[in-house]
């Protein structure tokens, strides 16, 4: 059972289809697919270093919306220019390291202040859930001669940089509710969703759709379940129906009082 949260300041959660294509043609397959729904569309580093920023104009051309997934990561100077670049591609948000530390995305937020009608949402990338805590482990004992859980690197990586001018945060919904309760007002983006489990996904920390959106996820990121499916736009119809319906119950819990009291199968 899910407790049922509102979604802070976010009346209904997003949908990102994730292209994680090599191919510029795969990719525009699922994007004419997928026309006329409200969907974001994720060009991450596979897709970026085939078909580069010109597909991202393209995209932003024929009206799409757009997260650049590139996960920015170096010192603050050439983050915050790359970041520049970004903003100028005219996408929506787009991904850096908080583990970069808070002179890179004071950085960021500095430059980007300069442009405001252009800026994008900032998006800080926590502990990516393709680690599970025996994985994690590993890294935080490298780095630190202590291990600890994947949870916890999570939380203590929102708590340290929440503030530092991020305007949202990337992390698996099984961290969802304690960053929402903490910073109701961060635009939580959630990956590593799945219609329902899969034998030997690369992905640890999984949920589905309506369970993402109930834990009060702003926005999820779906790839293979809708690039792979026989018929992408039904699979993506049906997750924005199941995210239709999970909004109205937020909305009726809204109308009770605002409470967050409740559960969901």
């Amino acid at each position: 059972m899910l407790r049922m949260t509102t979604n802070g300041n976010h009346l209904k959660t997003d949908l990102i289809v994730a292209l994680d294509f090599a191919r510029e043609d795969a990719a525009w397959a699922v994007v004419d697919a997928l026309d006329g729904l409200d969907v974001v569309f994720k060009v991450g580093l596979e897709l970026f270093s085939a078909a580069g920023p010109q597909f991202v104009r393209e995209l932003v051309h024929r009206k799409k919306r757009v997260f650049l997934d590139l996960k920015l990561h170096d010192i603050p100077n050439t983050v915050a220019k790359a970041s520049l670049q970004a903003a100028m591609m005219h996408v929506e948000m787009f991904t850096i390291h908080l583990a970069g530390g808070s002179a890179m995305i004071h950085a960021v937020r500095d430059t980007l202040a300069e442009i405001e009608s252009l800026k994008p949402r900032i998006l800080g990338v926590s502990v990516l859930t393709s680690f599970d805590d025996l994985r994690w482990a590993e890294v935080s004992r490298a780095v630190s001669g202590h291990s600890s859980d994947a949870h916890d690197a999570v939380v203590r990586l929102v708590d340290t940089f929440a503030g530092q001018g991020a305007d949202g945060i990337v992390c698996s919904a099984h961290e969802l509710e304690r960053i929402r309760d903490q910073y109701p007002a961060l635009y939580t983006v959630v990956p590593g969703i799945r219609l329902d489990h899969v034998p030997g996904d690369d992905q640890a920390r999984t949920m589905t759709p309506a369970d993402a959106a109930t834990a009060g996820a702003s926005a999820i990121v779906v790839g293979r379940p809708i690039t792979q499916a026989n018929d992408p736009r039904r699979v993506a119809e049906q997750i924005l129906r199941d995210l239709e319906r999970v909004a109205s119950e937020q909305a009726v819990i809204r109308a009770a009082g605002g409470t967050s009291a409740g559960t969901a199968q």
